[in-house]
């Protein structure tokens, strides 16, 4: 009991702390509600959202309205301007508006960032860092505009900066270039052999646009660098489905699901890999996604393949019952083995999510049950 206790007083404690927040108006005028940590002539040091965020004393005007108090200046405070701008200012140095930036970032807060990045580029013009960070809080806010102005400016400042033709490769990913976006993630990856991410993304792209070859490539170079994305196996096993190779792309499922046990994806890939092999010549690709095998004919794989089918499928849907994916895969396995009730009691599981099915997949369950639903 009296551990209890201790316990409960614990969490009213924290919840004490987090209720407690203050209001921290900046010098800029800019409003804050936050835990202040530390205060006194010198710095203000908040917890914002979990996130430290430190200020001078000169940059903070009040907390919950009680003016702060400002140390004099010291040479060591001071911008290196001409003297009449010494006289007047304290200073705050770019590499700290960067980081103050940041840690707005990591909390959702774009427009603080955006003005503590806006500082540092102010301070130092050639800051590429600054302008790659600006950028990307500018895509959080849906300025793709403002955010590829700052993407290119951050690559001309710096030409070898192979983050920022990362990030760049993202935006036109997400813009459906990807060809360029292919061609970012090469200057990365030309840049820096070990980009794994750069590898990843690029290596999708490749495998989205029906270069399976090229994209295991990439995955390999990724598998040599680090073995224990379970990703990069999925993707992996896809390829090597796409290029017939089921046996391989089974294994790679495999060791997905081993370095991830609840990696839904993979299960229904390797249920649908061992469903099909008995009848690759009859398999085709679905034209709009790179992640799973569509079948349309009759399969042919064995009982126990149908049965470990069965098994990976049943065990996605525990994972997450909202995987309509698994229910439309198990409704084709339910078909083969004529249990015509539970294939159309997973359709109809699979409307209920909305998910969209393949037409000639219920036109066949409809031939075979002699049912409409």
């Amino acid at each position: 009991m009296k551990r209890r206790l201790l316990l409960i007083a614990f969490v009213l404690l924290l919840m004490s702390t987090y209720a407690s927040a203050e209001i921290i108006i900046l010098d800029s005028g800019e409003k804050i509600e936050a835990n202040v940590v530390k205060k006194d002539d010198t710095y203000c040091i908040i917890d914002y959202k979990g996130v430290t965020v430190s200020y001078y004393a000169f940059e903070v005007k009040s907390i919950d309205g009680e003016k702060v108090e400002v140390a004099p200046k010291k040479k060591s405070q001071v911008v290196n301007e001409e003297p009449s701008a010494i006289a007047s200012m304290h200073a705050v140095s770019a590499e700290e508006y960067l980081r103050r930036g940041a840690a707005y970032y990591s909390r959702g807060n774009f427009e603080m960032a955006i003005s503590d990045f806006n500082r540092a580029i102010k301070i130092k013009p050639d800051y590429a860092e600054a302008y790659l960070n600006r950028g990307l809080a500018e895509i959080n806010k849906e300025d793709a505009q403002k955010a590829f102005a700052d993407y290119d400016m951050a690559i001309q400042l710096n030409p070898k900066y192979e983050e920022a033709y990362y990030v760049r490769g993202l935006g036109y990913a997400s813009k459906g270039k990807f060809d360029e976006a292919v061609s970012d993630y090469t200057k990365a990856i030309e840049l820096n052999p070990q980009y794994v991410q750069a590898y990843l993304n690029r290596g999708y792209i490749i495998l989205n646009k029906g270069n399976s070859e090229a994209a295991i490539v990439d995955f390999n170079k990724i598998i040599k660098i680090n073995s224990s994305i379970p990703a990069v196996y999925y993707l992996r096993g896809i390829a090597y489905a796409n290029k017939g190779n089921l046996q391989q792309g089974i294994a790679d499922y495999g060791k997905a699901i081993e370095l991830e046990p609840k990696y839904v994806e993979a299960y229904v890939n390797r249920a649908l890999a061992y469903l099909y092999k008995g009848s690759l010549e009859q398999s085709k690709l679905d034209p709009n996604s790179p992640r799973a095998f569509v079948n349309i004919g009759p399969t042919y794989s064995n009982k126990a393949d149908i049965e470990r089918a069965l098994s990976d499928c049943a065990k996605a849907i525990e994972i997450n019952p909202k995987y309509a994916e698994g229910y439309i895969v198990r409704s084709r396995i339910y078909l083969i083995q004529r249990d015509f009730d539970k294939a159309w009691a997973d359709v109809h599981k699979a409307e209920e999510l909305e998910a969209q099915i393949n037409t000639q997949i219920i036109e066949e369950l409809k031939r075979a049950s002699g049912r409409d639903k």
